[in-house]
């Protein structure tokens, strides 16, 4: 991590936020680590640990238009200079103070904890792998149907995915924080015929018309589906919170549906 004095950094931002530069806002800005005055500053929510006071946890967890930084109390290397809980840190870590700036610049001290060398974790910085996990862990997207052929107008069709319907739960750990995860599936449907729904049924084998479909008429028709899983957390006590952006599926499949004909038994 490069020596940036805290001046030199204002200076850079506010000269280019006047400037009018294309993509940048003060909530864009990322974290700089500022060796001069031991600290960290950035933009966004923050996911603060347990140690630290709930109110103010539940603040910075959702204040997009929030700046902070962090300041070191006490140095982990000096002898004495850590007392308290401070002390529990150890020489791997930071004991750091949090100030909360609103966007209507009322400045908060959140109060104190230990961190890592990377500072306070942002929120957009989790829900990046949250959405890591939660793609390394749905089921693939699949389309079947009963029957699997010799579809036919006017009778019903039934679809399914082979995924699970309703919510899921499970345990990870992100960056040494434990996360209690919850996905939540829906799948819009296009027939291939002008027809779409939307729905929480993943669908299921014949007679489980759940995601049924009847054709009006034969012809090859291509059946697309988009899953969508919504997830929400709670990470070392904190939450629940709503990961941002959905992870999303899509997956398609041609059906034949023929002509149906009567034939004379004698």
């Amino acid at each position: 991590m490069s020596r940036i004095p805290r001046w030199s950094i204002t200076i850079a931002l506010t000269v280019a936020m006047l400037m009018g530069l294309p993509g940048l806002s003060r909530a864009e800005v990322d974290v700089i680590g500022d060796d001069d005055r031991d600290a960290f500053i950035g933009s966004g929510s923050l996911l603060l640990p347990s140690q630290m006071y709930s109110q103010g946890r539940d603040e910075a967890s959702d204040c997009p238009g929030c700046s902070w930084r962090a300041v070191v109390q006490c140095e982990m290397n000096s002898a004495g200079s850590c007392r308290g809980p401070a002390r529990l840190c150890g020489p791997e870590g930071s004991w750091l103070r949090i100030y909360l700036t609103r966007p209507d610049g009322v400045e908060i001290d959140l109060g104190a904890a230990c961190f890592g060398d990377s500072g306070p974790l942002r929120r957009d910085t989790a829900e990046a792998q949250i959405r890591e996990i939660v793609r390394e862990t749905i089921p693939p997207l699949g389309i079947a149907t009963d029957p699997p052929a010799g579809v036919l107008p006017h009778l019903p069709v039934a679809f399914r995915t082979g995924q699970a319907s309703g919510s899921a739960t499970s345990l990870h750990s992100v960056i040494g924080q434990p996360l209690t995860l919850t996905v939540t599936p829906q799948w819009t449907w296009d027939f291939g015929d002008g027809v779409r729904e939307t729905t929480r049924s993943s669908g299921g084998r014949w007679p489980d018309l759940s995601v049924g479909h009847k054709y009006n008429r034969s012809g090859d028709h291509l059946v697309r589906v988009a899953s969508r899983w919504e997830a929400t957390y709670v990470i070392d006590g904190l939450g629940p919170l709503t990961v941002a952006e959905a992870v999303t599926q899509e997956a398609d499949r041609a059906v034949l549906v023929g002509e149906a004909r009567a034939i004379l038994v004698r």
